[in-house]
């Protein structure tokens, strides 16, 4: 089963016709059969095995229709691998390794010209995961990357594993747990100590030698964890979504070591296992089930009531009306977040 918290205008959540636009606190998402959910600024994405519909408040929408399937054009429903979402568009990786663009609210396809060059005497290089957030970003199965259509320049003997975008910046995880970043850097998203843009990705010195095991990015800012369970995060700090308390400037332009507190302010141990950035907040998730979370609750994006925390600069355990050990997952994205349970 999925949960859903923070801000909707779809039809999704509705009373009496009336769109519910705060979701709070995490609310069963009533839509049955769904294997995957993703939040959009105004759409939602659902998934239901290899086939994709979206949810958005649309007057073409009838009453009886919620959803509407995407599918490719001249492609079955089920062709679908992966999809990144962006302000106006989906991008989406097909099973034939194809990458498509479409525009939600004109309703339309394109096609994404292949940029990967052909060379036989190496292996086949396709796509495995999109991303996108000022640009579409592409990571291939040799561990290349792709600001789509220009290959990067990679550093030597490097390979990615996975990429993750902001606002205007993309991180970017090597295989041996290095981190590098490229993009815009104002906003000290990229961590390289000053707010230069790299175009190019620059290895984060100040993670170098420590083995990052999971990337986020969303917004101005970036989160890590280790494989020692330490939580890191740096970039643009307005809203508390660094989770830094000590931490005055509204820039923190290198990694910083986040420490879980208790209610008494007490930095606690906490083996961290996940972390998600959304805008102006993030959540984690601890190896014993239970969720943190900082940054802005104005649209209950941290399923907490409004009235008592509107925000928080500090990492706080979230009150869920679920068991810790039921949830399997979550994710977040633009101004919500969702749980995945077993139950």
């Amino acid at each position: 089963m999925f949960y859903y918290a923070g801000f909707n205008t779809s039809r999704l959540f509705s009373t009496d016709e009336n769109i519910t636009f705060i979701v709070n606190p995490f609310t069963k998402i009533p839509f049955p059969g769904i294997t995957d959910f993703q939040i959009g600024w105004g759409f939602f994405l659902l998934s239901k095995g290899e086939e994709i519909y979206i949810c958005k408040n649309s007057a073409e929408d009838s009453k009886d229709s919620i959803t509407q399937p995407i599918r490719i054009p001249e492609k079955p429903l089920d062709s679908f691998r992966q999809a990144a979402i962006g302000k106006d568009s989906i991008i989406i990786l097909s099973k034939d390794n194809e990458i498509w663009r479409y525009k939600i609210y004109e309703n339309s396809w394109k096609k994404v010209t292949n940029f990967i060059p052909s060379n036989s005497e190496s292996e086949n290089e396709y796509p495995v995961k999109v991303s996108q957030g000022g640009c579409t970003v592409a990571l291939t199965n040799l561990g290349r990357v792709f600001n789509v259509p220009t290959l990067v320049d990679m550093p030597k003997r490097v390979r990615f594993m996975d990429i993750a975008c902001g606002f205007d910046h993309t991180i970017l995880l090597a295989g041996n747990g290095d981190v590098y970043s490229m993009g815009t850097g104002t906003r000290g998203q990229l961590g390289h100590d000053d707010l230069e843009d790299s175009d190019d990705p620059r290895l984060i010195e100040a993670l170098a030698g420590i083995k990052v095991v999971q990337i986020s990015a969303a917004g101005w800012h970036s989160a890590v964890i280790t494989d020692q369970g330490d939580l890191y995060t740096w970039g643009w700090n307005t809203q508390g979504e660094l989770g830094l308390p000590n931490r005055d400037s509204k820039v923190i332009a290198v990694p910083s070591l986040v420490d879980l507190m208790n209610e008494q302010d007490e930095s606690i141990e906490v083996f961290v296992k996940k972390v998600q950035c959304g805008n102006t907040f993030t959540v984690c998730m601890a190896d014993d089930g239970t969720l943190w979370g900082c940054g802005s609750n104005k649209y209950g994006q941290l399923g907490q009531p409004r009235e008592s925390l509107s925000s928080s600069s500090k990492f706080v355990r979230l009150t869920v009306p679920l068991k810790a050990e039921t949830i399997e997952d979550f994710n977040c994205d633009e101004w919500g977040t969702v749980l995945k349970t077993t139950e």
